[in-house]
């Protein structure tokens, strides 16, 4: 099995469940209100893990009761990590609201992840090496992710980055890393072109592809997921389920689909098995909590195939 490197955000999560979202100026009631260890690459760590990953985890905490809780939770779920505490800074809080569609509206301050640096990365550079699949996010600066892809590159390590939150890439790091893995909104954002129809959502890969893009995929919510490269052009399909809380969908999809394809599974393969885990956790409340282990995983994948 590979090793697999997260380097990334990690913060808590504050989850507010209610019936409608309030107007500007309005104030409603909401219905139930939890606390969870989150940020995406967190999420995605403690979901490669829990399907078996050999997972390290690189990020940045503040100096208060959030970063301690952070620590252990991830030991707890058998990620290794190497985390700086950034002094007088608060860890990274997640305000979420979610509707009783499922659907959810996310504020973000980052907080000690602004400080996952080029220092860090030389700092932990003996163990990033050891690892064959790096997988990042966009919630630590955009010259930390750059500087990483353009050091590992070289070393022909496999480089996931899952751009999210949206924001434009450098052609460097769209020639460079090995996956990319938008959503639907986030490819938008990159490529600046209309993402309203499966049709236009593969003009817009397309555009990617040619700037040298090696796979693109795009996660389509409960349509699945579209695989791009030089060899594949197809929407792979996912289960249908009644989502209950779609937070943190994308985090798992990542996390698995880097398992599974350290596990010497084929790119789609590894795609449907991040479907089935994905259409898993949609269907329970939170974040971390909702990520399934394995062996659910495993036996949900019975049915999908």
């Amino acid at each position: 099995m590979k090793k697999i490197c997260i380097i990334g955000s990690i913060g808590y999560d504050l989850t507010t469940y209610m019936y409608n979202y309030p107007k500007p100026g309005e104030t409603v009631f909401g219905k139930k209100f939890i606390q969870n260890p989150g940020g995406k690459g967190d999420n995605q760590a403690i979901a490669s893990s829990r399907v078996g990953g050999d997972v390290t985890f690189i990020g940045a905490v503040g100096d208060d009761n959030y970063g301690e809780l952070l620590k252990k939770n991830l030991e707890d779920n058998k990620v290794k990590t190497h985390l700086k505490i950034v002094p007088n800074m608060s860890s990274q809080i997640a305000t979420i609201l979610i509707d009783e569609s499922g659907e959810n509206r996310i504020v973000i301050v980052p907080g000690a992840n602004m400080s996952v640096d080029k220092r860090q990365i030389d700092d932990n550079l003996d163990i990033i090496k050891s690892c064959d699949i790096i997988l990042m996010q966009l919630e630590i600066p955009m010259e930390t992710v750059e500087y990483v892809v353009d050091k590992f590159y070289e070393m022909n390590k496999i480089i996931i980055l899952n751009p999210a939150p949206g924001a434009e890439l450098s052609d460097n790091i769209i020639k460079k890393c090995t996956y990319l893995t938008p959503n639907e909104t986030e490819i938008g954002l990159i490529t600046k072109m209309p993402y309203d129809t499966i049709d236009n959502i593969k003009l817009a890969v397309k555009s990617l592809m040619d700037k040298g893009a090696q796979n693109v995929i795009v996660t389509l919510g409960e349509k699945g997921a579209y695989l791009k490269n030089k060899t594949d052009d197809v929407v792979i399909p996912t289960m249908k389920v009644k989502a209950l809380d779609t937070t943190g969908a994308g985090d798992c999809f990542n996390g698995v689909f880097a398992t599974y394809l350290s596990m010497g599974k084929s790119v789609i393969e590894a795609i449907k098995y991040a479907n089935t885990a994905s259409s898993i956790s949609v269907t329970r409340p939170g974040t971390v909590p909702s990520l399934p282990m394995k062996d659910e995983v495993d036996e949900k994948f019975k049915e999908f195939k």
